[in-house]
């Protein structure tokens, strides 16, 4: 299961479609984000990776700012 981390100013990307594909692709990839960046293939791009985390840049779109 992927967790939800909500940080403040951004909410979950409210179009279903894209939440669902997004998590299944990270289900698919053992929890590890399905974007590509400079953490793919460690455990900094676990969904939520890192650049959410720390940068508050969602590249897949699973979080938008508000």
């Amino acid at each position: 299961m992927i967790p939800i981390l909500r940080l403040p100013g951004f909410q979950l990307n409210p179009n279903d479609k894209v939440v669902n594909a997004i998590l299944k692709r990270c289900e698919a990839n053992g929890g590890h984000c399905p974007c590509s960046n400079v953490d793919v293939g460690t455990d900094l791009d676990i969904c939520p990776c890192r650049h959410y985390r720390e940068d508050n840049v969602c590249c897949c779109n699973l979080y938008i700012k508000q």
